[in-house]
């Protein structure tokens, strides 16, 4: 048997979280650009990673929960028999993004003044718009030495690293910081309090091919899970993670 986790965010922030993790690791993935697919999915997620950061409240919601981990970093550091190194480490690395990302307001700007990004941006919504007929720029840097092209991309990227390092961080912490219970979802569905849980984890085993949809919020949340086989559901035992960021 093979447990597998859905993860489902109880408010906007969180969403946002978790939408920017997936890009920032699409994003690495992709950056090599040594191949065609790479190529297309590079572009396309580095324009959607701007568009969710010029949507969302990311400073102020990032600086909000780093401070409020610093805080309890130094809670920990008074309590008696503790790792002091580890907690220190830990507050030095939340301190040092605080600062940081204090000094950014935006960092997606950059973008927008690229000619060669302006250009790929008009055409990526075609079917085959990065063809070298569509795009000669792109073809033409695209036939950079290599080292010349990772440097381009590095420039591109470099300013959304603080942010993906800050996400990474507090995701990160978010899922260590859980409560969990084993519950049976009755034909499937169960019903739940949230008690201020920004992200609902859901763990299930795969022999029973179905996955969860969850409606609900930091307060109450609603799992109903769904046949991949388009069969009657039955009981299904599943584990729930509650993880607050403070």
């Amino acid at each position: 048997m093979t447990a597998l986790i859905f993860e489902h965010p109880l408010n906007e922030k969180v969403r946002n979280y978790l939408r920017l993790e997936q890009l920032f690791e699409q994003l690495m993935l992709s950056k090599a650009l040594q191949h065609p697919l790479q190529q297309q999915q590079f572009f396309r997620v580095l324009f959607e990673v701007s568009e969710v950061l010029e949507r969302c409240e990311w400073r102020a919601d990032l600086l909000k929960d780093l401070a409020k981990q610093a805080e309890k970093l130094d809670h920990w550091a008074s309590m008696p028999n503790v790792d002091t190194s580890k907690i220190e480490e830990l507050l030095l690395q939340v301190k040092t993004l605080i600062a940081a990302i204090s000094k950014h307001a935006r960092v997606s700007d950059h973008l927008k003044n690229d000619r060669l990004l302006a250009s790929i941006r008009q055409r990526l919504c075609l079917p085959g718009g990065n063809s070298s007929f569509d795009l000669p720029y792109l073809h033409l840097w695209l036939n950079q030495p290599q080292a010349q092209i990772n440097q381009q991309v590095q420039q591109w990227l470099g300013p959304f690293q603080l942010v993906a390092e800050a996400i990474s961080h507090l995701l990160k912490l978010l899922r260590e910081q859980h409560s969990d219970i084993e519950v049976m979802a009755h034909k499937g569905f169960y019903q739940g309090v949230a008690a201020d849980c920004g992200l609902l984890r859901i763990e299930v085993d795969t022999e029973y091919q179905c996955y969860p949809t969850v409606s609900g919020h930091k307060h109450r949340f609603a799992i109903k899970f769904i046949s991949a086989l388009n069969q009657e559901i039955e009981d299904i035992p599943c584990r729930l993670y509650c993880c607050k960021i403070a």
